[in-house]
């Protein structure tokens, strides 16, 4: 069985706590738990790809029985270091995903270092609330997003004849430029936000080739995080299996863009 549910959803930290941010982050937190991923989609593995874990070397996959909670940040209110989420790995599923790679010929290699930084549990404590469901952290790489449409690809291929229901989310912003930061929570960049609504124009599209070759000034002006590589990992991986729609757009403290789009089958 290939992917049957798929979605980029905002990590910011905001997320984990939104009564800390001045409740920045609720409204894509509930976009989020409105999926009901667990009750609509019934996952059995979850493939998460973050902007946080940029590995030097090639790509990596993890594939720890039990990946570790990863804090990777630092000045953040008291209350986000008391979450907990800790879901059990999948090693064997994440071992193949390894070889189907290799076989691509991509530099892929599983490891257990690094585990699920808070670009992956952010948003799946609130899309897999419980941390029942199996997880399979996914590096990117400084890499251009070729590489990781063909990874993606190569992902694919390895879960076609799985017998498990997996479902792929890609975490980052399309808008993330700390230079934009602004103090008030709902400042806004209308810029920034006519640009992010020509980079969902293709992803609505599943138009790869023109997102992987968009305008290299407007990329530069809004800054993607992590380059996109979450997202164009995703992309390769659902070919056009699943249909893409904007579940929620919402923007913070000026430079940051909330936004989550979600990948189902098709209807009818």
């Amino acid at each position: 069985m290939s992917i049957v549910f798929a979605a980029y959803a905002p990590n910011a930290p905001f997320l984990i706590h939104p009564p800390s941010f001045e409740g920045v982050g609720a409204r894509s937190a509930r976009a989020l738990e409105d999926l009901r991923l667990l009750e609509r989609v019934r996952p059995e593995v979850i493939l998460v790809s973050t902007p946080h874990w940029v590995s030097t070397g090639g790509l990596r996959v993890n594939v720890d029985p039990h990946p570790r909670q990863v804090f990777d940040f630092s000045g953040m209110p008291p209350a986000l270091a008391q979450v907990r989420y800790a879901p059990p790995g999948a090693p064997e599923l994440a071992r193949k995903l390894v070889e189907e790679g290799q076989r691509a010929g991509l530099p892929v290699q599983g490891t257990h270092d690094w585990g699920l930084d808070h670009g992956a549990w952010a948003p799946l404590m609130h899309l897999a609330p419980g941390a029942r469901v199996p997880v399979v952290p996914l590096s990117i790489t400084a890499s251009d997003p070729e590489l990781h449409l063909r990874w993606g690809r190569a992902i694919r291929l390895a879960l076609l004849n799985s017998p498990q229901r997996v479902a792929f989310i890609a975490t980052g912003s399309i808008v993330h430029d700390f230079a934009r930061f602004r103090e008030d929570p709902g400042a806004r960049w209308s810029e920034g936000e006519r640009i992010e609504a020509e980079v969902l124009e293709r992803v609505v599209a599943l138009d790869q080739e023109g997102l992987a070759k968009f305008d290299r000034r407007k990329w530069d002006a809004v800054k993607p995080e992590g380059g996109l590589g979450p997202l164009f990992t995703l992309l390769g991986a659902v070919g056009d299996d699943l249909r893409p729609r904007v579940v929620d757009q919402d923007y913070a403290f000026g430079g940051f863009s909330m936004t989550t789009v979600a990948f189902e089958p098709h209807q009818g």
